[in-house]
C-alpha cells in the first residue's frame, strides 16, 4: 500500500539534549495513526516537525513520497488541529473556516462550497455566523476540525484536541473523530497522553519513551502482547501487576516472597537469566477459594464501579502490591484476605534484564 507518511531516521536535538532519537514510521495512505506516551516523551515534537513547526535535526520527513523535511508548513499539504482552539475572536465560524483559503486566493464559490461541506460534517451549520465567543467548548473544537477540514490535505495533525473538554464531552467528541476519519479516508496522526483515545481512535499506536518508539502495533497487538515492560505498564487500565520472579524451569515461575508457583502457558527458552518478572493484567487474577488459588490478598481498597469491582491491596505475606477486577460489587472485601487464581491467557514474563517479552 502507498505511504501516506513516512519519517525516515528523524532526530530532534536540542542543544545537547535529543528529544526524537531516530524515529523511523510509516502510516499507510488514509491511516489513523496514534503517538502515544508520557509528557516530554517526543511525540508532539514529531507532530511539529511533521507540520514543519520545527526543524528537523536529522532524517527525512515523507508526505506521499515528496520529501517535505525542509519545506515550509503552507508547501506541505498538511492541516493541524491544536489543543487550544486558536479561532480568531473577531471572526465568525465561517471566517475562521475560510481564513487560511482566503489567503491562498481560493475562489469565493470554492471557499463557499468546502465551508459549507465541512459544515454539513460536524453538525454546525446553524452556527456559521456566530462568534467563537458564543461557542461551547465542544463546539469551538468543531469548528478548529472545519478550518482543517476545508483546506482537504493529504495528511491531518492533531495535537491533544480533547484534553480540554470535560469528561463525557471528550467520550462524544471521540466517536465524531472516529466516524469524521470514516467518511474523510485521509491519513491522520493523532498526539495523546490518554490511552483511551489511542485504544479507541488507532487503526496503529506508536508508543514512545523518551524519544525512542517502544512498539507499534494494533491496539489489540500492543495490549496482548506488548514487547517490554515499558509498553505492559504504561498499556491498560488498571495496570497490569508485576511480579518478581525466578525460572525453576522452561515452564514454570516461583514467585518472589511467596511459595507460589506459576505454570506458564508456554515453555522459555530465550533468556538471559533465571530473574523474571512475571506481568499479570488485573482482569487475570479472579477471586477463587478453591485449589486453583495460587495466591493469597489482603483487599485494602474496593472500588465499584456499576459491573465490576476493582480491588486494590497486598500479597499475603509481603508488601507486594496486587490489583485484581472482579465482576460485579464486591465492595464487602475490604479488609478481608481473598484467593486468586491465574489466568494464562493474561500472563506475561519478562527477562528481568533486557525487559523483553520471552512469551509474545
Amino acid at each position: 500500500m502507498t505511504a501516506g507518511l513516512e519519517l525516515i531516521g528523524v532526530t530532534k536535538r536540542f542543544g545537547a539534549n535529543t528529544i526524537v532519537d531516530g524515529v523511523d514510521l510509516a502510516a499507510v495512505a488514509g491511516e489513523f495513526l496514534v503517538l502515544v506516551g508520557a509528557s516530554g516523551c517526543g511525540k508532539s515534537t514529531i507532530l511539529r516537525m511533521i507540520a514543519g513547526l520545527e526543524t528537523v535535526t536529522a532524517g527525512r520527513i515523507l508526505i506521499k513520497g515528496r520529501d517535505v523535511t525542509g519545506a515550509r508548513p503552507d508547501e506541505r499539504d498538511i492541516a493541524m488541529v491544536f489543543q487550544n482552539y486558536a479561532l480568531y475572536p473577531h471572526m465568525s465560524v465561517a471566517e475562521n473556516m475560510s481564513f487560511a483559503l482566503s489567503l491562498t486566493r481560493t475562489p469565493k464559490d470554492e471557499i463557499t462550497r468546502r465551508v459549507a461541506a465541512a459544515a454539513r460534517i460536524l453538525g454546525i451549520e446553524a452556527l456559521l455566523s456566530r462568534k467563537p465567543k458564543a461557542l461551547s467548548g465542544g463546539q469551538r473544537q468543531r469548528v478548529a476540525m472545519g478550518r482543517a477540514i476545508v483546506r482537504e490535505p493529504s495528511v491531518f495533525l492533531f495535537d491533544e484536541p480533547l484534553s480540554n473538554l470535560d469528561a463525557k464531552l471528550r467520550a462524544q467528541m471521540r466517536v465524531e473523530l472516529a466516524l469524521l476519519h470514516k467518511r474523510l479516508g485521509k491519513t491522520t496522526v493523532y498526539v495523546t497522553h490518554d490511552q483511551v483515545e489511542a485504544m479507541t481512535l488507532a487503526d496503529r499506536i506508536v508508543i514512545l519513551e523518551r524519544g525512542v518508539i517502544q512498539q507499534i502495533g494494533t491496539p489489540g497487538e500492543v495490549f496482548n502482547r506488548p514487547r517490554n515492560l515499558f509498553v505492559a505498564g504504561f498499556i491498560g487500565s488498571p495496570v497490569m501487576n508485576m511480579f518478581k520472579g525466578t525460572l525453576t524451569g522452561a515452564d514454570c515461575v516461583e514467585l518472589a516472597g511467596t511459595r507460589a508457583v506459576v505454570r506458564l502457558p508456554h515453555p522459555v527458552t530465550k533468556r538471559s537469566a533465571p530473574a523474571v518478572v512475571v506481568g499479570v493484567r488485573p482482569q487475570g487474577l479472579a477471586l477463587s477459594d478453591t485449589a486453583d488459588a495460587i495466591l493469597r490478598m489482603h483487599v485494602k481498597v474496593a472500588e465499584y464501579l456499576g459491573t465490576e469491582t476493582v480491588l486494590n491491596g497486598t500479597l499475603s505475606g509481603s508488601d507486594e502490591p496486587v490489583t485484581s477486577v472482579a465482576v460485579g460489587d464486591h465492595g464487602d472485601l475490604a479488609g478481608r484476605e481473598v484467593g486468586l487464581s491465574i489466568d494464562p491467557h493474561h500472563l506475561h514474563l519478562f527477562d528481568a534484564e533486557s525487559q523483553l517479552n520471552l512469551i509474545h
